[in-house]
């Protein structure tokens, strides 16, 4: 019998929606609402939905995988519960700064004036070359390529810079400094080319990451309650967009029952299925491989090695280790376990005690860094940070997410790096508490 039932389970992720939300608007912090929406969702929310009969869960037991029960999946439940509030309790302790509300007006001119001509000219660049990059890799995948051994993923994931670009793009907007109409029409360009750029099947993340930095962005400068608001407002659009691009897999779908299908996927829970992802790990670990110990972020260094050049470096995710494949031995299969389910991989219910208190330490003292950055760059990483949340709670292979990261966010990282002298905070003056 589970230690927890699921009422008792389902509240506590409440309360903690709930706490998270008060967190807001006492502290102007949005990091904790987002991550306990986010997991409440993926969680207690999609063990109702299934137990309701509105879905069913994941079924991957013609590759040799355990089924989902209702009894595996409360224990999972209870799981990530457990390491949520280890999470959350850790950052909050940490993080005790009541974040400034910032002034959009508050910025150098000379700053925007020099960095406005270089990131237009940038994203006009970048918009061909990711065009060309996909087709690349789709001629590839034609000829029989294995996306995950055979093709590099540099190439197949340098699109996610448009990720980046969108930030940084979105962040000189409500900073004012496309002044003029001409430099308004090139900003308003180039969000259009991302939008219809990220928005597909295959690119859902890049469309989710841009669009959850947009919220946190565009909400910068209102009070809590509105950023609450403003932020749920987008949250909402995000997953609705997300989900109706999940249904657009289907290219026999008729035209006037995407939105249906949409809304189907979207109350049902059909795309977070993480919950799912942690009972069939832990059918996994340590069953049919030993716990990670510390390798899988090991692997977070090792990632960046093209296989070109070290063909025997270790494969990421449990299905790969377990060689599960698809279409032949051309392609991998695997449901992301959220980032706890990532944890017990590397040592059961240790692992997750343990690193969700670094995780809640890291995130903390990268929040608490913004107070000290220019009102510019302390919006652009937290716009970054949440962004990075969204497939990070997720989990899986967390290399490739970190990976995917890196890719999405460099120039951001870049303009942070070269900048990082000027971005420092010299004066609170201009800088509005509430």
């Amino acid at each position: 019998m589970p230690l927890f039932e699921y009422p008792e389970l389902a509240f506590t992720q409440v309360t903690l929606l709930v706490v998270s939300g008060i967190w807001l608007m006492r502290r102007n912090d949005e990091v904790p609402l987002l991550i306990s929406s986010f997991l409440f969702y993926v969680a207690s929310y999609r063990y109702w939905a299934v137990t309701h009969g509105i879905n069913h869960w994941v079924n991957l037991t013609w590759l040799g995988l355990s089924s989902v029960t209702r009894e595996a999946a409360l224990e999972a439940l209870a799981c990530i519960v457990f390491g949520q509030i280890c999470l959350l309790s850790t950052y909050m302790w940490n993080q005790k700064r009541i974040l400034p509300i910032l002034n959009s007006t508050d910025v150098n001119p000379n700053f925007l004036q020099w960095l406005r001509p270089k990131v237009i000219f940038f994203s006009l660049l970048c918009l061909p070359i990711v065009v060309i990059t996909r087709s690349q890799v789709f001629i590839q995948l034609s000829t029989g390529n294995s996306l995950a051994f055979q093709i590099s993923s540099y190439l197949y994931l340098f699109p996610l810079a448009l990720v980046g670009i969108a930030t940084i793009v979105l962040n000189l907007w409500k900073f004012n400094s496309f002044n003029s109409l001409i430099n308004k029409i090139f900003a308003i360009l180039i969000i259009f080319c991302i939008f219809v750029l990220t928005f597909s099947s295959t690119g859902r993340f890049q469309f989710m990451g841009w669009i959850t930095a947009a919220g946190i962005i565009l909400s910068s400068s209102y009070k809590p309650k509105t950023r609450m608001v403003i932020i749920g407002a987008f949250l909402v659009v995000a997953i609705s967009l997300f989900a109706l691009a999940g249904a657009m897999r289907n290219p026999n779908l008729p035209d006037n029952r995407l939105n249906q299908i949409a809304w189907e996927r979207a109350s049902s829970a059909e795309d977070a299925n993480m919950l799912d992802g942690f009972v069939l790990l832990q059918n996994v670990y340590p069953q049919r491989l030993d716990f990670q110990l510390g390798m899988e972020h090991l692997e977070i260094l090792m990632r960046p090695i093209p296989r070109a050049w070290w063909p025997e470096k270790p494969v990421g995710g449990y299905m790969n280790k377990l060689g599960l494949t698809i279409h032949g031995g051309k392609g991998t299969l695997g449901i992301s376990p959220s980032l706890f389910g990532s944890f017990y991989a590397e040592g059961g219910i240790v692992g997750i005690f343990i690193l969700s208190l670094l995780y809640g330490v890291i995130l903390a003292k990268i929040v608490r860094y913004t107070t000290k950055l220019q009102p510019f760059a302390a919006i652009l990483v937290r716009a970054i940070l949440c962004a990075s949340l969204l497939p990070l709670l997720r989990g899986g292979d967390l290399p490739g997410i970190y990976a995917w990261i890196g890719m999405a966010f460099w120039p951001c990282f870049l303009l942070l790096w070269i900048k990082r002298a000027d971005f420092r905070l010299k004066s609170f003056a201009s800088i509005s508490m509430y």
